[in-house]
């Protein structure tokens, strides 16, 4: 794993991505509850192996989905960065940065499959103010683009992959496809607020807005989708810069759960407990101050 760190006296630059540690660029849309589903690897088995579920087993358990890694998550990255105070607030809710630093700034924005490279982000304009900061923020496009796919038990010892088709769905030949998914809603009617929601990746909100971080009115609206992480509850601490700090190092995490994966539920249907659909899941970052 490659780990690339900064130096604050050279103006921090912002953040490096992992190879092995990947990003989702959102929070899925399936997720309404205050729990996301759990990791396949914990609901199903292991992606290889004797003890993976079969679609029977998948239904009888009442599994609607589970959390997996795509191999393949492209986003266009255009801001981040530390906020002392909940950047999101207010009824209706609305996205402020004035208890905020920006990291990382691009107006082009950055484009990244986080699922397959290192990324190398735009430097800080300055270096971060001396202080502790609960809450970290990412604004990033609407249109995420994905692949992936999952193996089940075939009930004799063998192995069914069910792979992405183009549109999300799922086939059960030749290899995963490409697939998008745009983020322009949170629920069935317009809805551009996520959260605050305790999921398996910690305590994750988000906002649809347009490309001036001002709320979104309407789908047709919606160019950017800024996520806020709350740091004390995905990390244990605030990220906390002081003299002696010399840099800042950030993983963006999505292993087992940057992925959705939902089974068909109707009962008696041919393909109950079968995978249904792919899509996008909750994500955090992993502050490192050295």
């Amino acid at each position: 794993m490659k780990t690339t760190k900064f130096k604050l006296s050279n103006l921090l630059n912002s953040f490096s991505i992992l190879t092995s540690l990947f990003l989702s660029s959102t929070v899925m849309n399936s997720a309404k509850a205050e729990e996301a589903p759990p990791t396949c690897v914990s609901s199903i088995g292991s992606v290889s192996g004797g003890d993976l579920k079969t679609a029977a087993q998948i239904a009888s358990a009442d599994i609607g989905a589970c959390l997996a890694t795509p191999s393949r998550f492209e986003i266009d990255i255009y801001e981040m960065g530390l906020c002392t105070a909940n950047p999101i607030s207010g009824t209706p809710k609305t996205f402020s940065k004035s208890n905020c630093i920006v990291t990382m700034t691009s107006s082009a924005g950055v484009t990244a499959d986080l699922a397959s490279a290192t990324v190398n982000l735009p430097s800080s304009s300055s270096r971060p103010s001396n202080g502790s900061y609960d809450y970290a923020y990412i604004s990033i496009g609407n249109t995420i683009g994905l692949k992936g796919s999952i193996n089940l038990s075939d009930g004799s010892g063998g192995t069914i992959e069910y792979f992405s088709n183009t549109s999300g769905g799922v086939k059960t030949t030749g290899s995963a496809d490409n697939h998008s998914e745009e983020i322009d809603s949170f629920d069935d009617s317009f809805d551009p607020d996520f959260g605050p929601s305790n999921t398996s990746t910690g305590a994750v909100s988000a906002i649809l807005t347009d490309n001036d971080l001002a709320r979104a009115t309407s789908a047709e609206g919606v160019t950017r989708l800024v996520g806020v992480f709350n740091m004390a509850t995905n990390s244990g601490t605030p990220v906390v810069i002081s003299d002696s700090s010399s840099g800042l190092e950030v993983q963006l995490q999505v292993t087992d759960g940057g992925y959705s994966i939902m089974f068909n539920q109707t009962p008696g249907h041919s393909d109950e407990g079968k995978p249904e659909d792919f899509g996008s899941a909750p994500f955090k970052p992993v502050f490192t101050v050295f």
